[in-house]
């Protein structure tokens, strides 16, 4: 009985898990993808602060280095955008 509740939970987990890869995925779905290997605010390599924080701007995909530069960003974003053109 005890295998049968753990392999329960292994299976609940495996579906969770899923389901947050999957959202993640269509978030940029369909946007113009992110070339650059910097933050586009800071110009810090990209995983260096640990995971970059990806957010679609007008179509455009963007990746932060961390939840500050989100801050920057959303004051001017034309200007850090017009690096990715």
């Amino acid at each position: 009985m005890k295998s049968v509740r753990s392999l329960f939970a292994l299976g609940a987990l495996a579906v969770v898990f899923a389901g947050c890869q999957s959202q993640s995925h269509t978030a940029t779905a369909g946007a113009k993808p992110y070339k650059l290997k910097t933050c586009i605010v800071s110009d810090e390599e990209l995983g260096s602060m640990g995971d970059p924080i990806v957010k679609v701007v007008n179509g455009q995909e963007v990746k932060f280095c961390c939840k500050s530069c989100i801050g920057d960003f959303d004051k001017n974003p034309q200007k850090y955008l017009s690096k990715v053109k």
